[in-house]
């Protein structure tokens, strides 16, 4: 009874995987450009301000280094945030104030930073590693339907039809993998971003705490 169940839905064919796989394709395309927008949006002028920050606060200007990251704030988007301007003012704003301390506040804007950086990579990932599973579930559908149909048939023109329906149900698998490559690509890609830039953080970080606690002591 169970397997005349499964027989039943398995009949319906890979056509409906196709359409699943089509949607996943889509967003997968959004995702990797909203994505590719927003580490591009978030890294502009970056460069530049860790630059000057670290001129500033190598020679003891505290005060220059607190107005650039309080420009650069005010210019960064709450929906695109690098990684350093947020930590950078929050160690700055935090004068005679011991390095345990200002390490923990760097973590914590580092921390909360790195949320939006994160987000929608687990999707991504999610669409690299599975979109060839659905695919060879669409291929395993079609060719139980291509073998029950020749069951029900004994013609050389029935052997045909399910020679032709099985290479139909191979296409599932090559779909699957078109949409997983380019997510999983784009998903390495984007993390090592990310990777990059919170070793970059955590160099300014600790140049930063370092001048600072320095500075308390003197």
């Amino acid at each position: 009874m169970l397997s005349k169940l499964f027989l039943g839905l398995s009949l319906v064919g890979a056509e409906w995987v196709l359409y699943l796989l089509f949607l996943l394709s889509i967003l997968s395309v959004a995702l990797i450009f909203e994505r590719f927008r927003f580490y591009r949006v978030a890294c502009q002028d970056l460069k530049e301000f860790r630059k000057q920050l670290r001129l500033h606060t190598a020679h003891g200007k505290f005060a220059e280094a607190t107005q650039l990251a309080q420009t650069r704030t005010q210019k960064v988007s709450s929906s695109t945030p690098d990684l350093e301007t947020e930590m950078a003012l929050a160690l700055l704003s935090q004068p005679k104030t011991s390095a345990g301390i200002l390490t923990e506040l760097a973590q914590d804007a580092v921390i909360r930073a790195r949320l939006s950086w994160d987000k929608n990579l687990s999707t991504l990932a999610t669409i690299g590693s599975n979109a060839p599973f659905i695919g060879l579930f669409g291929t395993v559908l079609g060719i139980i339907k291509a073998f029950h149909d020749l069951s029900q048939q004994n013609s050389a023109a029935g052997v045909q039809n399910v020679t032709a329906g099985i290479s139909e149900a191979l296409v599932a698998t090559a779909v699957g993998l078109i949409v997983a490559i380019p997510a999983v690509i784009a998903y390495n890609l984007f993390q090592r971003k990310v990777k990059s830039a919170l070793a970059e953080a955590e160099a300014l970080k600790s140049f930063l705490v370092g001048k600072l606690a320095n500075s308390t002591h003197s």
